[in-house]
């Protein structure tokens, strides 16, 4: 009764870190399956169907996607929970590596948004110089062009651009 209770435990744990690592990716997931594969000396083809669900047998077989694949050796109990603590270290090494972390991943995007809010100022700004000399200058094909072609490149993004640079600038002081 307790060999089973401790393999339903482990199948439920085993789940968990499948699902964690098909968040991440499916590259992500197939590493996963294949350590997993490595550990219980069972070749386990790497499929890319959106879900796979895994679970070991009593004799250390691999049940995946209703097909059983058999190890190359029959493992006890004691064996399954060796190599299973053995996944479990390097699919949590795996696992922290990839964790996506959406606070930095946000904080980046912000920074690259207020880089290209300032780079389309400047453009802004050198184009305006630009079509004011030509003004001045009487050539009223390039200020005419640089209003018509210029200006709708320009402006469309600027005030989303700018209102969330606003938004993220505000935040971070607040902290």
């Amino acid at each position: 009764m307790e060999k089973c209770e401790l393999l339903k435990k482990i199948n439920k744990e085993l789940k968990s870190y499948i699902n964690e690592s098909a968040f991440i990716s499916l590259k992500c997931r197939n590493k996963i399956l294949k350590i997993l594969g490595e550990e219980f000396s069972v070749n386990l083809p790497l499929e890319n169907f959106k879900t796979i669900d895994v679970s070991i047998t009593k004799d250390g077989s691999i049940i995946m996607r209703d097909e059983e694949y058999k190890s190359s050796e029959v493992l006890t109990t004691d064996d399954i929970m060796e190599r299973y603590e053995r996944f479990v270290e390097k699919a949590d090494v795996i696992l922290k590596r990839k964790e996506i972390n959406y606070y930095n991943m946000n904080d980046k995007n912000n920074i690259i948004n207020i880089i290209l809010l300032l780079l389309t100022i400047g453009i802004a700004i050198s184009l305006g110089i630009f079509a004011f000399k030509s003004f001045e200058a009487g050539n009223y094909f390039n200020f005419i062009w640089l209003v018509a072609y210029a200006a709708p490149w320009v402006i469309p993004s600027f005030r989303d651009r700018l209102e969330q640079a606003i938004n993220f600038i505000k935040r971070k002081f607040r902290k």
